[in-house]
């Protein structure tokens, strides 16, 4: 029923073929593991901005915009 996409997200099968519960709770899992993620990363590169590290924020940004594109499904739901 799921694949692994990452060690932090699961690639389900189409939302055609599950019920609607099925689709809420894939939503509320999604919601929940973008936040997580997103509030490492940002907690990680308020670090490197501290610390001026030009490499590392780079790096972290280009992270977090791959995760905002990864999760780009979910900026019309609202919470």
């Amino acid at each position: 029923m799921y694949e692994k996409y990452n060690e932090m997200t699961l690639i389900s099968q189409p939302n055609e073929q599950k019920n609607p519960y099925e689709q809420a709770a894939q939503l509320v899992i999604e919601q929940a593991l973008f936040r997580y993620e997103k509030e490492q990363l940002m907690k990680k590169i308020d670090k490197a901005l501290i610390s001026k590290d030009e490499s590392l924020f780079l790096t972290l940004s280009t992270q977090y915009n791959e995760l905002r594109s990864r999760y780009r499904h979910l900026e019309d739901v609202r919470s």
